[in-house]
């Protein structure tokens, strides 16, 4: 594998691992305020739901730093004439 094939795919598994966290995020926040506006007790399980946010973070640090690797490899792999 060349190094322009290898900084492809490390900028494509880091921005999966960027969105997944993103995403995973703003789901786990949604479902906390549907629970936070529901007239049960279940507001403790909503605020509880928020704990998992936090674990996202070092996901979407990983994938950000891998995304950056692979764009700073492209551009060292690219020929200049």
């Amino acid at each position: 594998m060349n190094a322009a094939e290898g900084a492809r795919r490390m900028q494509f598994a880091g921005r999966w691992l960027v969105f997944f966290a993103l995403i995973f995020s703003a789901l786990f926040l949604v479902v906390t305020l549907i629970l936070a506006y529901l007239p049960t007790d279940r507001l403790v399980h909503g605020i509880a739901v928020l704990g998992f946010i936090p674990l996202c973070i070092p996901i979407a640090l990983v994938g950000a730093i891998l995304w950056l690797a692979g764009w700073i490899v492209e551009g060292f792999s690219k020929e200049e004439p």
